[in-house]
């Protein structure tokens, strides 16, 4: 990391363009006191800055910063805030202040390649006609995380024609940024190389709210800004040692009055502790950071040298009793990407008979030695974040954001169930008379069968093994055949915590195969299963015919796409939050959304939205970082997803597809598709594929609506955008959801904060995430003494 004292050293002519950007990217979420510290250091090696009455940028300049609108939702709309600027008729001793997000629709960092040149270019035009009026332009970056985005579009823009010798071409930039001083350092290099005098405006004060909540929901180690009112004030300190050395010679600088502080204000917790004392918040990847991607790739160039085994685990070993089946990637079917064994029915009962030895032990263990065993696993695989999100992609073929969500979320659901396990698994004091004590006791119920699909593959099976095991149990796990690499991974990463190797063991094959084979043992104490309803009501059928064996307790979660209902105009952010919702995971999430009520009044403009933002998403490979959609888990599960869309294409109910090329030939992809229904009885069975389907509808056929949602998708997720207080407790009290989302998304679970689960044909028993699902695996036993 570069010091910051290196930039106000005669060292710092030295610093190349590469350096002093990897300089930016380094300090983006550093802790607070690490600048405090640089401060400290520097008042200390050049006091004579620091002098009273030499402490401050002394041209102030008093402008309302215009507000940041929402970012456009197509091209048209970017056409319109481009043309915008150049019609701007503010008076010409103000700047003109722009920002790049208005002019393109998808202004991200993970799309830099895609939409730089065309921003630069469009930013090259307002500049050219500001120059002609005698105007200053500035621009503004949208947030922190599109700060080095913002940069390099600044500095191609410098390098295009016209702008030559031109010194009213700058940028705004945040004094609370912990970037602010390595990021004038790089305006200070990119003045000098182009030979210009580059104005820069400081914003001081409070940072944005929008700064905060961002860092808190990607769960950022750190802030990207300062958040304590006196560190803001260190951070200009730090911005004002270097534009006062003889350092800067091309920075022509000015701030803004402080933009105060709300009464009462206090800084927040970091935003690893917001969820404190239920869990921790799992910290992300920090996406389209210079570092942070760089890491990315490398992580993925390891899995993509890698030949993949994946073969039975029991007892901590690999076992391979059966010839190799080969897997392939399903972004590119011809290339080889591992070998499976599958298991046999001899290896289940040796697993069964190894766990059931095994769970009495586990079971006499206190919770609190088990709750500190999940939140280690929990830890560990926050360490192999990059090279598990990587794994997932590369067999699975989900995107990489996807995969980091769905692993974040896993490690989410071992905090919040560690912390759990403490409270609610713990021996609780009953009340009895005089001369007596009661106690309630809870035990691990025995081994438990763990059944998953391919739907939120890292949370799906890492939150159920962590429920299962520190409640006591043992377990058995069949999961899904496009993630069984990505499975015992997890599962090693589990054993290296010290969790005893008999407790656990991973047993790849056809589910209806060994399913059934695990099923029928008489020792089984519960089963959990994750997929299609039929295969459950089948799984439920089985155990229920075991003679004379115990009753066990089955918990599933079926794969039921989500149902959303608007009838208000949404916003861009809402729309996004849509097709969020329907598309991440290729649409194969548990809560993905599959079918979407709109109010007959509202209903042609927000299709229109739609069908704009659509053409928008990039298709393709999961591993490339522009990537929003990747292919589907299996041929089967492509075919089925074509069969539907064809049989709704013959009827004329296309409305909108993203167009495939040769790109998409040698992979299992499915464009994401718009499709009109009139009816939910027009579906002939659940499709879990990236398909919204649209039903209009008139506010007095709300109660066939609702009839309708009850009698096809019981107990599913169902959201609902609405500013009618009487349309919300109607729908709370007759739908009958497992998930109630109001005026936000659905693919949204958060542990301990929005758990998920179903009721019916969507699932049996609590939620999970939720604070009730941990007593699904433990007997009560009641203990009364006489004292």
């Amino acid at each position: 990391m570069l010091p910051l004292a290196l930039y106000i050293s005669d060292e710092f002519r030295l610093l190349s363009r590469t350096q002093l950007q990897r300089g930016i990217s380094q300090y983006f979420t550093v802790p607070d006191q690490l600048l405090v510290s640089a401060w400290q250091e520097l008042k200390t090696l050049t006091p004579d800055v620091w002098q009273p009455g030499y402490d401050q940028v002394q041209d102030c300049l008093d402008i309302s910063l215009p507000a940041r609108l929402p970012p456009p939702l197509n091209i048209e709309e970017s056409n319109q805030r481009f043309n915008r600027y150049l019609d701007s008729s503010a008076p010409h001793n103000s700047p003109l202040i722009v920002n790049p997000a208005d002019l393109h629709p998808r202004f991200e960092p993970l799309l830099s390649d895609r939409i730089s040149e065309g921003v630069s270019k469009r930013l090259q035009v307002i500049a050219l006609a500001a120059r002609e009026q005698g105007r200053e332009v500035l621009l503004r970056s949208p947030s922190e995380e599109t700060l080095e985005l913002t940069l390099g579009i600044f500095t191609s823009t410098l390098a295009l024609p016209g702008l030559e010798g031109w010194n009213h071409f700058g940028i705004c930039l945040s004094a609370g940024s912990k970037r602010a001083l390595p990021t004038l350092g790089y305006l200070e290099h990119l003045g000098r190389a182009f030979k210009l005098q580059i104005p820069v405006l400081l914003l001081t004060g409070a940072p944005e709210p929008a700064e905060i909540s961002n860092a808190q929901h990607h769960g950022y180690p750190q802030y990207p800004v300062m958040t304590d009112p006196a560190h803001c004030s260190i951070a200009l300190e730090l911005c004002n040692s270097f534009l006062l050395s003889t350092n800067n010679t091309c920075l022509r600088t000015r701030i803004t009055a402080p933009q105060p502080f709300p009464a009462g204000y206090s800084a927040p917790v970091a935003p690893t502790d917001i969820y404190l004392p239920a869990r921790l918040n799992a910290t992300g990847a920090m996406r389209g950071q210079w570092l942070s991607e760089q890491a990315l790739q490398e992580a993925l160039q390891r899995v993509q040298r890698e030949h993949l085994i994946a073969c039975p685990l029991i007892a901590g070993e690999s076992c391979a009793d059966t010839l190799a089946r080969e897997r392939f990637n399903p972004a590119q079917v011809e290339e080889t990407i591992g070998e499976v064994c599958d298991c046999t029915e001899t290896q289940v009962r040796e697993a069964f008979q190894l766990a059931v030895e095994a769970q009495p032990d586990w079971n006499s263990v206190p919770v609190s030695h088990r709750a500190d065993l999940i939140l280690r696993w929990g830890q560990r695989l926050q360490q192999e974040l990059n090279a598990l999100a990587a794994l997932c992609v590369r067999e699975s073929g989900l995107g990489l954001n996807d995969a980091l969500g769905d692993l974040r979320t896993a490690i989410n659901l071992c905090y919040y169930y560690s912390a759990q396990a403490r409270t609610q698994l713990q021996t609780r004091p009953l009340h009895g008379l005089p001369g007596e004590m009661n106690q309630l006791e809870l035990h691990g119920r025995g081994v438990y069968i763990c059944i998953t699909d391919d739907n939120d593959p890292l949370a799906t099976l890492v939150g159920q093994l962590a429920a299962i095991l520190v409640s006591g149990n043992a377990v058995l796990v069949n999961t899904g055949s496009a993630t069984v690499f990505s499975a015992t991974r997890l599962i090693e990463l589990l054993l290296e915590t010290g969790l005893p190797e008999s407790l656990v063991a991973l047993l790849p094959g056809p589910a209806e195969r060994v399913s059934a084979w695990m099923a029928e043992d008489y020792r089984l104490a519960g089963a959990v299963f994750f997929g299609d309803a039929s295969e459950a009501t089948a799984l439920n059928a089985m155990i229920s015919n075991r003679s004379g064996a115990p009753l066990v307790p089955p918990l599933t979660h079926s794969s039921l796409p989500g149902t959303q209902l608007v009838d208000r105009p949404l916003d861009n952010r809402e729309v996004r939050e849509l097709l969020h919702s329907a598309f991440s995971f290729a649409g194969q999430r548990r809560a993905s959304l599959g079918m979407l009520y709109i109010e007959e009044s509202i209903a042609d403009q927000l299709e229109a939205q739609l069908i704009g933002s659509l053409q928008l998403l990039h298709l393709g490979d999961p591993a490339h970082p522009d990537t929003d959609i990747g292919p589907l888990v299996s041929r089967q599960q492509m075919d089925r997803v074509y069969h539907h869309v064809e049989r709704l294409r013959m009827r004329d109910r296309l409305l909108a597809q993203l167009p495939l090329d040769s790109r998409h030939d040698s992979g299992f992809f499915v464009p994401p598709t718009l499709l009109r229904l009139y009816t939910l009885d027009e579906l002939q069975d659940c499709v879990n594929g990236p398909i919204l389907h649209l039903i209009r509808y008139n506010r007095e056929n709300l109660q066939r609506v609702i009839d309708e949602i009850n009698r096809y998708c019981q107990g599913q997720a169902f959201g609902i955008h609405t500013d009618d207080e009487e349309l919300i407790a109607r729908v709370r009290q007759q739908l009958q959801a497992g998930s109630l989302m109001i005026n936000r998304g659905l693919a949204d679970l958060s542990a301990g904060v929005r758990p998920a689960g179903g009721a019916g044909t969507s699932g049996t028993g609590p939620l999970y995430g939720g604070p009730n699902y941990l007593t699904s695996f433990v007997r009560e036993r009641t203990i009364s003494r006489q004292l």
